[in-house]
């Protein structure tokens, strides 16, 4: 991975406006919803009534013209709802910052599609061909497409909502804390009413790199390269401090991503410390993958748990 600046690219996008804006955010307040494999499941919720009609997915939209080898890498897919003004929430795929897609996305499109949700799956350019910061870049533009386009097919523009697994959980986690990214692409935390990290162990480059098995960080080691200031640039743990309006956090941690527990954990604790409104979701009784492909089944504890959640972020004003 290089720390090298990638070539500056101008896109036309307009700025959030104040009256786009939410008011202040929410008080921190703590809240750890504990489970693990020998307690009790949360009984699931009944899936809600369908009252909002899916539509056709709308699918490889361009949401930037930059040239890149495979065009789709700049492309998302749309499942819109037969409403208007719905909330929305932007998925980005994990894959190591090497491979993935946003096509299938499992059973989410139809889990936030029959709870009144617009779903966007956001494809972002792959190493090699850029590195981690562009990446990040990507995904910015994309939200940014979101808030421009999205009322076109039944979203609200003031309603954005990040979610990521893996990769993609690294990538929306630095989206909301470092607002560097979203004012490049015109926006700022305002726009960004809520983020769902699913699952990595990224949120502290320099504490991940010093506590890995030998021969288990080769992922890391190509995504991030080994100098400590990139590795430090590249942490969300590092841009958290109170004051600056960072969204609500819901950190979902697995059994299976060794470190991910310790520093998801460490990262709720300095969310809260710096009065962002967050929640700690211990999934010890899925996998690593599990919990990407069993969100938004029935029955499925964790997102249960994260649409509750978010339920409570759309009654705020």
């Amino acid at each position: 991975g290089s720390s090298a600046q990638p070539r500056r690219t101008t896109i036309a996008t307009v700025p959030s406006t104040p009256m786009n804006r939410p008011a202040t955010r929410p008080k921190a307040t703590p809240k750890v919803m504990l489970s693990n494999s020998r307690s009790t499941p949360t009984p699931a919720l009944p899936a809600p009534p369908q009252t909002v009609e899916p539509a056709p997915p709308v699918l490889n939209v361009r949401y930037s013209d930059e040239e890149t080898k495979v065009p789709n890498l700049l492309s998302l897919d749309i499942y819109p709802t037969s409403e208007k003004d719905q909330p929305v929430i932007i998925f980005v795929h994990g894959g190591g910052w090497t491979n993935g897609d946003k096509f299938p996305a499992d059973a989410k499109p139809a889990a936030f599609n029959a709870r009144g949700w617009v779903f966007v799956s956001v494809n972002y350019r792959l190493l090699p061909e850029v590195d981690v910061i562009q990446q990040v870049k990507d995904v910015a533009r994309s939200i940014a497409w979101a808030k421009q386009n999205i009322a076109q097919y039944g979203g609200d523009p003031a309603r954005l909502f990040l979610m990521g697994h893996s990769a993609g959980a690294h990538l929306v986690s630095l989206i909301g804390v470092d607002e560097t990214y979203l004012r490049g692409a015109g926006l700022s935390f305002g726009d960004i009413r809520g983020i769902v990290s699913l699952d990595t162990q990224t949120y502290n480059m320099a504490k991940l790199m010093s506590n890995l098995e030998p021969g288990r960080g080769g992922v890391y080691y190509n995504a991030f390269g080994d100098d400590p200031k990139h590795w430090r640039r590249m942490s969300p743990q590092t841009y958290v401090e109170a004051g600056k309006d960072i969204p609500p956090f819901a950190i979902i941690y697995t059994k299976s991503e060794g470190l991910g527990g310790r520093f998801s954990k460490q990262f709720y604790t300095s969310l809260q410390k710096a009065d962002v409104h967050s929640v700690l979701i211990p999934a010890l009784e899925e996998t690593h993958w599990e919990a990407n492909e069993n969100f938004g089944l029935p029955n499925d504890r964790v997102s249960d748990i994260v649409f509750r959640w978010l339920g409570e972020l759309l009654k705020e004003p």
